[in-house]
């Protein structure tokens, strides 16, 4: 019963995942086609409104009903693009929004990952899971524009209260006391999230040998499991 219970709730899962990257799809091809064509489109109306002479006023009118009926349209183009773009925490949890930034990431960069997630989905605070899901993804955009890696770890953990994610690559690495590193990094944007909620933040790197980050924060006692 129980591995039942496990298989449906991992249908539903990948099901909800799919639903959401059709989603993004969608959105990105609206946006790439109509939203620029209606952008152009209104560029051009105006450039021609410039060139039409002020007596004739008929005219005018025309391009500016034209005019203001294309920005309505690119308006509500956008504000339909931007309910159709899936919020991942909102439409996944964290849990699904996690792998779905690890498997993004990896696939983007052809890395090799290795994802460790819990088994049943965490139900934290709004902050908290969003303080877990920025790090994330601050850390996992760094393995794929700085870190020259062949391979990305991922693991989220809740045990005796405590959360830990941890996000490690094989990359290049670098030297922490290297001048503008934490800015370059986003390290000191993360270890104020991570502040924000009670949390720590703490990364390990050298060069040549690759990076790790780490977000441990404690949570509701009643959300500890072991993985």
């Amino acid at each position: 019963v129980r591995a039942n219970v496990q298989l449906s709730r991992h249908a539903a899962t990948l099901e909800d995942l799919a639903v959401s990257q059709e989603r993004n799809r969608l959105a990105r091809e609206l946006h790439d086609t109509l939203a620029h064509t209606l952008s152009g489109l209104a560029v051009n109306l105006e450039a021609l409104r410039l060139m039409v002479p002020p007596e004739m006023t008929e005219a005018r009118q025309m391009l500016d009903r034209s005019l203001e009926n294309t920005r309505g349209g690119l308006s509500e183009t956008r504000r339909a693009l931007k309910a159709l773009r899936s919020q991942p925490l909102e439409d996944l949890g964290l849990h699904m929004a996690i792998e779905s930034l690890a498997r993004d990431a990896a696939s983007r960069a052809g890395l090799s990952l290795q994802l460790a997630l819990p088994p049943e989905p965490l139900e934290l605070d709004h902050d908290q899971d969003q303080c877990v899901y920025r790090v994330a993804q601050e850390a996992l955009e760094n393995v794929v524009y700085h870190a020259q890696a062949t391979r990305v770890d991922v693991s989220l953990k809740l045990e005796d209260g405590v959360l830990c994610l941890t996000v490690r690559d094989n990359g290049l690495g670098f030297d922490p006391e290297s001048a503008g590193w934490a800015e370059r990094f986003g390290l000191r944007g993360m270890q104020e999230r991570a502040r924000m909620v009670g949390g720590q933040l703490n990364l390990q790197s050298s060069p040549q040998a690759g990076t790790t980050v780490v977000l441990t924060l404690k949570v509701r006692d009643d959300q500890s499991t072991d993985l």
